[in-house]
């Protein structure tokens, strides 16, 4: 096994930080100008090369609806990587968290607490990872068009995918819901007028077996057709828990889902969709820190065995982890043309409901643990007109609104240590209600064959009425230590006695906010596209889920970005590329709390600048290469955040005062500074009887920070990595049949893929080790 796990301190200077950003936006913009001005060239002049090899290699172009109309991605002036069902397949994509390296700017994780992975764009991931479940994500994630408002879906099983659109910036006048750092829009199967269907099923080691089948077809030909989808997946998971056998990194999932689409005329078309998905998991996360000695430990200290624990994936975990959850959905949208102009109506409802436990100390000692239930429902309603697309100018409007629910209740946190060795058990009923209104607009007026100009805005008001009622029980019983001041000092508690009576905090906020974002792109040739643009991005605040304090401020963002798309050697060459420079203002952050659970504050400012190169190239009919770049530069500017000081020993699970540590010069925690991905693919002929495609790939990722503040200390982030992938598909001559086998992380590496703080101490998460594993499909 190749261990790569902790990363060597770094720290930027902050000497001439200012300029020093503005010079590296300047160097990739002038960079970026001067490829653009040579594949200009290369779009004009015919190629020799391009002659003397495959004629009929061509790029495929790809539909993408990012502005809200159907669209040739390479026509769009936005940063957005479109993953077809093709590449879903191929990559052996499960979940949203299985697309950790192979989207520039974007990063994940495979396993956290109560199974909510957050997802990051270009250095933001909000300030989610294990605590707040009420804190809205920087990345909007979208499923068929309707807003997903929890992180319940990025580690479900994506079922009968047709595509996932990947937009890296601010997002706002396109879309449902306002977000500072991008959008991920999943995009189902539509049903189709001829039948067809198919099954799968597959197996792979680490005790992973899933089956699937989809069907579909006309109900009433002409007038009413339906897709049926289902799928199950079984994963025992790669990890074996010491104290008592069991398996820990598994799921269990089941998901089925019908959609209906009724043609009831040219012009108008209703589309019904219902899904229910069941899942099981048991997360796999354990203690970073040496916690032998629990009454004198810190957070900052690694322990000794953790390379040994991670080469043999045995690890001691004594209190129960698992988080079961149920979520059910339906989305009915109508499309009218009338003539025109296009009316769009989407009205989406999503109830989710996650119970759920954790070891919060993950280790074999007795510290800390928790267990919560939660719960959301949403319902959503968007109107849009748009124009037909037939005049100089191309327009969208529309309103929105979002209603949501949400419940903590119970959470409860058991500190087994707390309170002089009595214990302490907080409970916690948390409750949010959201009500979110909007309207937005955006034109792109033609100026003329070449150039156009778009401009949107969106006008948003949201308002949160936050509740949360607490009550500490003493856990473990005995005689409260005679200095602490009367009535407790000298008092004998059994357990179960209130030790904080109940407390009730109410509050309600709402803010406002108009977003905006401007285009100027123009099409050097047919095949090329160059743009320039300023985008706006916003995203509300919100409440401590486990405080009684005021509301934390919302988070805004200015973007720019210039960027090229072009297709060159007769369709054989795509490159994008696009460069930005990002500045927020009150990014929310998550800082822990020593006595458990976490709170959300606004760090006042920072900076990223960033460069991304995507390329897909036919050298030949029969070989494929693919690759991306990302580059991130990131920084905070000024400002302070509580941190845990970084020279105490204490018990863990004790009140201790938290210090207010200047993170000026500081990176943002999952941010890394390089992303790199190459892919190859080759189709040759196997006889009469088929084609054999063998694709591989290799994976980069530089090191990454997981806390905001400490950046010095080493517990506290990853080291890079790499990873490589082979797949090799049979597909029958008649296209009915295929057999792949496949091979993920050959080399084994493992690295950390998650940090959070719990206690204050660090809780980690790993990558899957080297799998091998075989699936067969059947079309019909």
């Amino acid at each position: 096994m190749s261990k790569n796990l902790l990363a060597p301190s770094h720290r930027i200077s902050s000497e001439n930080r200012f300029r020093a950003v503005k010079r590296r936006m300047l160097k990739s913009s002038a960079a970026l100008a001067v490829v653009s001005a040579c594949i200009g060239n290369m779009a004009i002049i015919p190629s020799v090369s391009a002659q003397s090899t495959d004629s009929h290699a061509a790029l495929e172009e790809i539909i993408v609806t990012a502005q809200r109309r159907a669209e040739s991605s390479q026509d769009v002036p936005i940063a957005i990587t479109a993953l077809t069902a093709d590449f879903l397949m191929e990559k052996d994509i499960h979940t949203l968290a299985d697309l950790n390296g192979l989207v520039p700017g974007f990063v994940t994780t495979n396993s956290v607490a109560y199974s909510q992975a957050p997802l990051s764009i270009r250095g933001i991931g909000g300030a989610n990872g294990g605590a707040n479940i009420f804190a809205d994500e920087p990345v909007a994630v979208y499923l068929d068009g309707v807003y997903i408002g929890r992180l319940s879906f990025s580690t479900a099983d994506l079922v009968d995918i047709s595509s996932i659109e990947v937009v890296r910036g601010p997002q706002g006048t396109l879309f449902g819901r306002n977000s500072t750092a991008g959008a991920l829009l999943v995009n189902t199967a539509a049903p189709t007028e001829d039948m067809e269907g198919r099954v799968s099923a597959g197996w792979a080691s680490l005790g992973e077996w899933r089956a699937s089948g989809v069907v579909s077809g006309a109900l009433i030909p002409g007038k009413i057709l339906a897709r049926a989808a289902v799928s199950y997946s079984d994963v025992s998971g790669f990890g074996k828990n010491l104290v008592d056998g069991s398996a820990l990194g598994g799921s269990e999932d089941f998901t089925a889902r019908l959609k209906l689409s009724y043609l009831v005329s040219d012009a108008l078309i209703v589309n019904l969709t219902s899904e229910y998905q069941d899942r099981k998991a048991t997360p796999l996360t354990f203690q970073i820190a040496d916690v032998n000695n629990p009454l004198a430990s810190s957070p900052f200290v690694i322990r000794s065995d953790l390379e040994q624990m991670l080469d043999s994936d045995n690890y001691a975990i004594n209190d129960p982890q698992f988080a079961n959850s149920e979520t059910l959905s339906s989305t009915l949208a109508i499309s009218w043309d009338l003539g025109n102009v296009v009316l769009d109506l989407l009205s989406g409802f999503r109830s989710w409901d996650l119970v759920g436990a954790q070891d919060s100390d993950g280790s074999e000692f007795s510290n800390f643990n928790n267990t919560g239930r939660f719960d959301n429902t949403q319902y959503s309603q968007e109107i849009r007109l748009r124009s037909d697309g037939q005049q100089r100018a191309e327009w969208v409007g529309g309103v929105y609104y979002l209603h949501e629910d949400n419940a903590m209740s119970p959470l409860s946190i058991n500190n087994i240590n707390g309170f002089f060795g009595l214990g302490t058990n907080a409970v916690f009923d948390a409750f949010q209600n959201l009500d979110a209104i909007a309207a937005f607009a955006d034109v792109s007026y033609h100026i003329n064959d070449r150039l156009t100009l778009r401009v949107g805005g969106r006008l948003s008001h949201e308002k949160k009425k936050f509740e949360n009622n607490q009550v500490v029980f003493v856990l473990n019983g005995g005689t409260v230590p005679p200095f602490i001041p009367p009535p407790l000092g000298g008092l004998t508690l059994p357990a179960g006695a209130i030790l904080v009576p109940p407390t009730t905090f109410k509050d309600e906020a709402s803010w406002d906010d108009f977003s905006g974002r401007a285009v100027l792109d123009f099409h050097l040739s047919e095949e090329t596209l160059l743009y320039a643009s300023y985008a706006q991005g916003f995203k509300s605040g919100g409440f401590n889920s486990f405080g009684l304090d005021p509301a934390f401020l919302p988070e805004g963002v200015e973007t720019l970005e210039i960027g090229m798309k072009g297709d060159f050697l007769e369709n054989r060459l795509r490159l994008n590329m696009a460069a930005f420079f990002s500045d927020y203002t009150n990014l929310q952050v998550r800082r822990p709390v020593p006595t458990g659970g976490a709170i959300v504050e606004n760090a006042p400012a920072a900076e990223i600048t960033g460069f991304e190169l995507e390329m897909t190239a036919l050298p030949t009919d029969r070989l494929r290469i693919t690759g991306n770049v990302a580059y991130l530069h990131t920084e905070f500017k000024g400002g302070q955040l509580s941190a845990v000081p970084d020279d105490l020993l204490f018990p863990i699970g004790a009140p201790i005062p938290l210090v207010a540590v200047d993170i000026d010069g500081n990176r943002l925690s999952r941010a890394p500074e390089w992303q790199i991905y190459l892919a190859t693919d080759y189709t040759f002929q196997i006889g009469d009887q088929g084609t054999g495609n063998l694709l591989v790939s290799l994976q980069h990722q530089s090191s990454v920070f997981f806390t905001e503040t400490d950046q010095d200390q080493p517990t506290f982030r990853s080291n890079g990595w790499e990873e490589v992938d082979v797949r090799f598909t049979f597909t029958t001559a008649d296209d009915r049949y295929e057999l792949a086998l496949f091979g993920s992380n050959l080399f084994d590496e493992r690295h950390v893929t998650q940090v959070s703080a719990l206690g204050s101490f660090p809780l980690g998460a790993v990558n899957e080790p080297a799998k091998f594993g075989i699936l067969v499909t059947a079309r019909f």
